[in-house]
C-alpha cells in the first residue's frame, strides 16, 4: 500500500494527523464528525491553496496588510507569469480565485485555464499532477482528450503553452483533411499514456494521434466498465427480483429451502444485506417505502446502502443537494438516483460524478465482503486503501485524498470498526441534522 504521508506537503501531512486523532465513532456521536467536516477551514479551499502554492513559486507576501490588498498582490504576481509566457488569462478570473468567490468547476474552460496556469508557472508533469489532484480536486490529463493529451506531451517535454496551441492546431489540420479509418478497436487511457510516455517529437505524437483517431474523444470507457461490473454484482437483477417476489407470493420465505437459500447467495449483495437487515421478509421491519419497492431498481439499491430514503430524495421537499449539511463538495454529485441513472445514460456526462459513484460502490462492496470473513470490517484500512486506489487509477481517477471532503468521509468511516454502519449514521445524520452549520 502507498504511504500516505510519503511526499506530503505541509498541509496534507496536517490533514493526515488530525484524521488520525479523530475517533468519534467510539460513541456513534455523529455530530461532531459532521461538526468537524462541515468546518470549510479543516479543508483547503482553492484560494487557500493557490496562495500556499505561489509562496511556494516565488511569490514572498508581506504581513500586516488587509485582505484587499493580498489578494491584489497575489491577483498581480501570477497575472505577470500569464504575460511572461504570452498566455491570455482575464485577471477579473484569477482575482475570483484568490478572493475564494470562484473554485473553478471541472468544465473545459475552467480546465484549460488551470493548464494554463500550470504552463505559466513552469511546472513539470509531476508538480502538475499535484496541482490537479491536491489544489484543483480533479483528474490531472485527459489523454483521450486530444488538447490534454498535447497538453501531457507539452509539459513532460518541458514545451511551452504556445507550442502546445501551436500543436493543437496542427493535430486538427491533420485530423480534418485526413477521412476516418473507421476502426471498431478501442485504445484505453492507460495504453495512450503507455505508447505516448516516450515519445519527444511532434511527429510521433501526430502520427499517433492519426492512426487513433477514432479512440479518442470516447472518454471514461474503463471507468464506464468499471460502473457497470460493480452494478452488476450490487443492484439486484430482474432475475433476482423475480426469484423474491415468487418467495413473497407463495410465503416460501417462511421455509426456505437448501436450493432457495443458494439462490440468494447469488443475488445482487444489496439483495442479500436486506434479507439480513429483514427489510424484504420480515412484516414487522418492511416501511412503507420498502413495501412494493422493486428490487432490481437503483432506488431500492440505494436504500440499502444508505440504509434510509432520505439521501436519494424520497421526499418531494427534500433534496439531498441542497438540505443536507454537508459542504458542498462532498454534496456536488452526490450519487443519488438521478445521478446514477445519468451515469448510466451517459458516463461523459460528468467525471466528479462518476468518480463519487465508483468510490460509494467500491466502499459498499468492500464493506459487504469483509463481513463476511470478520465480524470487525474496520481491520481492513490499508487492503482498503490499496483496493480503491487501484480501481481509481485504473480508470484514470486520482487516489483516494485525504484533502478532498468526499474521500476524508470514505477514509474516516474504513477506520472505523463497524465502516457501512459509521457511513450510514453520518449520512442519515447530516440528513435530518437541524443545527445550521452555515455550510
Amino acid at each position: 500500500m502507498r504511504d500516505m504521508y510519503e511526499d506530503a506537503g505541509e498541509f496534507t501531512t496536517n490533514m493526515l494527523n488530525k484524521f488520525w486523532d479523530i475517533n468519534y465513532e467510539d460513541s456513534e456521536n455523529y455530530n461532531d464528525v459532521l461538526k468537524f467536516l462541515n468546518q470549510a477551514e479543516n479543508f483547503r479551499t482553492f484560494n487557500d491553496g493557490l496562495t500556499e502554492f505561489i509562496k511556494k513559486h516565488g511569490y514572498v507576501e508581506e504581513d500586516g496588510l488587509n485582505e484587499k490588498t493580498y489578494i491584489k498582490k497575489r491577483t498581480d504576481f501570477l497575472y505577470d507569469k500569464f504575460k511572461e509566457q504570452n498566455i491570455s488569462i482575464s485577471k477579473a478570473t484569477l482575482e475570483n480565485y484568490f478572493s475564494g468567490e470562484t473554485r473553478p468547476d471541472t468544465k473545459k474552460a475552467n480546465r484549460t485555464n488551470v493548464f494554463k496556469l500550470c504552463f505559466a508557472m513552469g511546472l513539470n508533469l509531476e508538480e502538475t499532477n499535484d496541482f490537479f489532484t491536491k489544489i484543483y480536486l480533479d483528474r490531472t490529463f485527459n489523454v483521450k482528450n486530444i488538447h490534454e493529451l498535447v497538453y501531457y506531451f507539452c509539459i513532460k517535454n518541458n514545451k511551452s503553452y504556445t507550442d502546445a496551441t501551436d500543436l493543437i492546431e496542427k493535430v486538427e489540420e491533420l485530423l480534418n483533411n485526413n477521412s476516418s479509418k473507421n476502426t471498431d478497436s478501442q485504445v484505453y487511457t492507460s495504453s495512450i499514456r503507455e505508447e505516448t510516455d516516450f515519445f519527444t517529437t511532434e511527429e510521433e505524437l501526430m502520427r499517433y494521434i492519426e492512426n487513433n483517431k477514432d479512440s479518442f474523444n470516447r472518454y471514461n470507457v474503463t471507468a464506464a466498465e468499471q460502473f457497470n461490473k460493480l452494478l452488476t454484482r450490487i443492484q439486484g437483477s430482474k432475475e433476482d427480483r423475480d426469484f423474491i417476489n415468487k418467495l413473497k407470493k407463495g410465503k416460501r420465505y417462511k421455509n426456505i429451502t437448501s436450493e432457495d437459500e443458494q439462490h440468494l447467495k447469488h443475488c445482487g449483495l444489496v439483495i442479500q444485506d436486506a434479507i439480513k437487515q429483514n427489510i424484504i421478509f420480515d412484516t414487522d421491519t418492511i416501511s412503507e417505502y420498502t413495501a412494493n419497492k422493486d428490487v432490481s431498481s437503483i432506488d431500492f439499491m440505494l436504500f440499502v446502502i444508505y440504509n434510509s430514503p432520505l439521501p436519494i430524495g424520497i421526499e418531494r421537499t427534500y433534496s439531498f443537494a441542497n438540505n443536507a449539511h454537508l459542504l458542498k463538495l462532498i454534496k456536488t454529485n452526490f450519487p443519488s438516483k438521478h445521478i446514477f441513472s445519468k451515469i448510466k445514460k451517459d458516463p461523459l456526462f460528468s467525471f466528479e460524478a462518476l468518480r463519487k459513484a465508483i468510490i460509494l460502490l467500491v466502499f459498499y462492496e468492500f464493506c459487504f465482503d469483509a463481513q463476511q470473513y470478520c465480524e470487525s470490517d474496520g481491520k481492513y484500512f490499508d487492503e482498503f486503501i490499496e483496493q480503491m486506489d487501484d480501481i481509481l487509477t485504473s480508470c484514470g481517477m486520482g487516489p483516494l485524498y485525504i484533502g478532498n471532503p468526499y474521500d476524508w468521509l470514505f477514509l474516516f468511516c474504513i477506520k472505523s470498526d463497524q465502516p457501512l454502519n459509521t457511513f450510514r449514521g453520518i449520512i442519515d445524520e447530516a440528513c435530518i441534522l437541524e443545527e445550521n452549520f452555515n455550510i
